[in-house]
């Protein structure tokens, strides 16, 4: 039977995770209990499935219901993971969110099918590529930090590059704000290089810890392979942090950029698809 979950479901819902655990990443139970909205388990002599829901609203108001789903693998196609859907969905309804969206590894096994039997359709897609190896050659171009005096020619550079994969992956908002820029972008401010021409910023590529985190080129400069420098450069950093793995996270796409990194060495390591379903009361 479904029911809502109990913290005497915990020890029952940790050995349903660790059956799945090599097929798709579960979050902390206890960081899941405290955080969804509703947290349901399929019991039938002990815990066969469980799913949770979590509500966020997005930078234009908008709020979505992000909804997870977990069925034990020996008890999949006995329609479990269809009614604690239906289940969850109901609940959800109450809540009046904009639409509900799930994020599925494909990867490993691809769950598109199930999502799309339950009314869902494909949004968009976030590819991990992974790089071992060595540094690339020395660059011939000049990198600087970034500074303040920079904003507004670096917020400029983010609006441009990043509207038409937001418009067309229907990401709102299409265009950031320079708060958001500030927040997501500038969390780092110190691991932001940029090329400049003059003081015209032409490219920037941000690094993380063991990442690549953002890769920049002026549209004017585009396809005179500014980027693939800045990329290597930002590699080479990386490296210099004594990192001997290396991601990036791109839009599905957004082929340019899957091409550049493919050529530059890095594999392909996990791909996530998010389902988007637009429901109303």
């Amino acid at each position: 039977m479904i029911r809502v979950y109990t913290d005497q479901d915990r020890d029952g819902v940790l050995d349903l995770i660790q059956t799945i655990d090599n097929e798709y990443e579960v979050g902390d139970i206890d960081d899941i209990q405290t955080n969804a909205a509703k947290v349901i388990v399929y019991d039938q002599n002990g815990i066969q499935g469980f799913a949770y829901s979590t509500i966020v609203e997005n930078d234009v108001g908008k709020k979505e219901a992000q909804v997870s789903l977990y069925v034990e693998p020996g008890a999949r196609g006995r329609g479990m993971g269809s009614t604690l859907y239906k289940e969850m969905e109901s609940h959800l309804l109450e809540l009046q969110p904009d639409y509900l969206s799930s994020y599925m590894r494909v990867d490993v096994k691809d769950f598109g099918r199930f999502a799309e039997k339950m009314g869902f359709e494909k949004w968009w897609g976030s590819p991990v590529l992974i790089y071992k190896g060595d540094g690339f050659p020395p660059s011939d171009l000049e990198f600087h930090k970034y500074e303040d005096k920079h904003f507004q020619q670096f917020v400029q550079l983010n609006q441009e590059c990043y509207y038409p994969i937001k418009k067309s992956n229907d990401l709102e908002p299409y265009i950031a704000t320079e708060a958001m820029i500030d927040t997501y972008k500038l969390n780092n401010k110190d691991k932001v290089y940029l090329v400049l021409d003059g003081d015209q910023i032409i490219a920037s590529v941000t690094i993380g810890d063991g990442t690549i985190e953002n890769l920049l080129v002026s549209p004017d400069y585009q396809g005179k392979g500014y980027g693939r420098k800045a990329f290597q450069f930002g590699v080479n950093e990386v490296v210099k942090q004594g990192y001997n793995e290396i991601q990036i996270c791109y839009m599905e796409n957004n082929k340019k950029a899957e091409k550049l990194y493919l050529s530059l060495g890095f594999k392909p390591h996990q791909n996530t698809h998010v389902y988007r379903k637009f429901i109303k009361a």
